[in-house]
């Protein structure tokens, strides 16, 4: 209930280090449940027992979501793994959202790691986070992109509710 003041000091780079506004969105085929070659827990963290959950994050890739021409929302995270602890609210938070906006977005999960234990990464998180001058990646990342496969918003580890329903509906359309 009270205000507080911090500052901070942070490094401003010339160049965005990840897929940013205004870029392409990658067209990447992650991969989905059901694929024999892909363990369950590299789709989805949560996994057990084979049962990747959040249906809505895992029903397409971005790949074929684009040149469908749908607007897509990724979102890049590893909910057991995380470091911040936000990777799990911003998932399902990102699936509340598939259910009500999903007849007209596309919306998608990847996983961080392909295998946690020996620290290999998903090719396809690798694709959307993983710094191009090869400093260490962060998460959870957020991409909502148009129909026209340009990235339209971003979010890096923290976003509100209110910041990714808008987002999400200026994508969506009427």
């Amino acid at each position: 209930g009270r205000d507080f003041e911090a500052e901070a000091a942070f490094q401003v780079k010339a160049q965005p280090q990840v897929v940013a506004v205004g870029d392409r969105a990658p067209a990447t085929r992650n991969p989905l449940p059901g694929d024999p070659s892909v363990p369950p827990t590299a789709i989805d963290s949560r996994a057990e027992d084979g049962e990747v959950p959040d249906p809505d994050l895992h029903s397409t890739t971005i790949a074929d979501a684009l040149v469908a021409g749908r607007p897509v929302v990724v979102v890049v995270s590893t909910p057991v793994f995380c470091v911040s602890r936000f990777c799990g609210p911003i998932t399902d938070e990102i699936d509340e959202l598939a259910r009500e906006y999903g007849d007209r977005v596309a919306f998608v999960h990847l996983e961080v790691w392909q295998d946690f234990e020996e620290q290999v990464v998903n090719p396809a998180a690798q694709e959307w986070i993983f710094p191009r001058d090869g400093s260490d990646a962060r998460e959870p990342w957020v991409f909502v992109v148009g129909p026209d496969a340009v990235v339209q918003d971003r979010f890096d580890n923290v976003a509100t509710d209110a910041e990714l329903r808008a987002a999400v509906e200026a994508v969506a359309g009427a």
